[in-house]
């Protein structure tokens, strides 16, 4: 079973019902309950999510939602050498560094967002949640 690695804005999409995006990570999800693929974030995404889910909505609801989304993904560490590299690339933004370096040092292949412009300069395939169900051997990548 493959891993993907999955952006914060991605997941957003699901815990908030998003459209247009909810019909595309929900099918993504699905895919990974059925065990055809393992989907990670990495534990920073884990905190901006609770930030954000509890600015619109409230903290409960962001325990509840991480909660259940916990049981669907993996965590990946974003450690010291993880900052180190965003720090130090060429990203222009730093959280995006982080996610991506963070994919990186967890042997990912493949990181779904909706902002691929701003991994440009990762050395991953990057892919929109609609590219990524576009092609049925991304997952093997």
């Amino acid at each position: 079973m493959k891993k993907v690695f999955i952006d914060t804005d991605v997941i957003l999409d699901f815990l908030l019902n998003r459209d247009p995006y909810i019909n595309e990570i929900t099918e993504i999800i699905e895919k990974c309950v059925t065990g055809e693929m393992t989907l990670c974030v990495s534990s920073l995404t884990i905190s901006n999510l609770h930030y954000i889910i509890s600015r619109i909505e409230n903290k409960k609801s962001a325990n509840n939602k991480i909660r259940k989304i916990l049981k669907l993904l993996k965590v990946e560490n974003v450690g010291q050498t993880t900052i180190i590299k965003a720090m130090e690339s060429e990203f222009g933004d730093f959280e995006d560094g982080i996610q991506n370096y963070c994919a990186e040092e967890a042997d990912h292949k493949v990181l779904v967002t909706r902002n691929t412009k701003d991994y440009k300069k990762s050395s991953l395939a990057i892919m929109t949640p609609k590219e990524f169900l576009a092609r049925p051997d991304a997952a093997r990548l």
